[in-house]
């Protein structure tokens, strides 16, 4: 979250060190170093609030700012307003009344002067000075702010490889066969035998039906 930086008050009558009509806010602003015209960094005194209701300089309505107070003397070349005053206005002056609170939203570095004040920021990198004239500062202050540092990320070549086939598990589901039981197994061995065994001298007749009846009734152990 942004933090709020005092800059000190509009100059009353008398507190004016400069050359003045009267009370009003001259808002200067130097990009890099060079001064250029505060109606292209808008976006930026925005963040400069006055009163104690912090109402913005300039409100961004749609695509545009406006300004919330009424500019009495743009930047440029200009006729002197008063004696001493310069006749190439490096800033615009508001008409603020004198005595009116001023507060910077957002991250830098407050200097107090004779009669201005002088905020250092960065935005987008860029270093800006805001300087305001006509105004009795306040003190020295200071907010950081971490500035944001945008990550590109550099797509990485894809590696395709063959890569061996899954093992694909198949469940197929056989009928299941019917198990015999031991003693099943052997009669029918047994009666197999018994069948193809020819009948000996002995006159002994196997009788297959009653084999089965036998063992049906569970009477003999064919195992013990």
């Amino acid at each position: 979250m942004a933090g709020l930086i005092p800059l000190g008050t509009v100059a009353k009558p008398g507190e004016d060190i400069f050359p003045t009509t009267g009370p009003h806010l001259d808002v200067r602003v130097k990009k890099k170093g060079e001064y250029i015209d505060p109606m292209t960094a808008r976006s930026i005194l925005q963040n400069v609030l006055v009163g104690k209701d912090k109402t913005p300089l300039f409100k961004q309505e749609g695509g545009d700012f406006k300004p919330s107070y009424t500019i009495t003397s743009p930047y440029g070349q200009r006729t002197a307003p008063t004696a001493g005053a310069s006749t190439f206005h490096r800033g615009i002056d508001i008409g603020i009344e004198g005595g009116t609170p001023l507060t910077y939203k957002g991250y830098g570095k407050f200097k107090p002067g004779e009669g201005l004040g002088t905020l250092e920021t960065t935005v987008d990198g860029v270093p800006y000075e805001l300087k305001f004239l006509h105004t009795k500062p306040g003190q020295q202050a200071e907010v950081l702010g971490q500035q944001q540092q945008q990550v590109t990320q550099t797509a990485q070549p894809t590696q395709t490889t063959a890569s061996a086939p899954q093992d694909i598990n198949l469940f197929i589901t056989l009928p299941q066969k019917q198990s015999k039981t031991k003693e099943q197994d052997f009669l029918g061995g047994y009666i197999s035998q018994a069948l193809s065994t020819p009948t000996r001298s002995t006159g002994l007749k196997i009788d297959p039906i009653a084999l089965l009846t036998q063992a049906a009734s569970g009477s003999t152990n064919y195992f013990s």
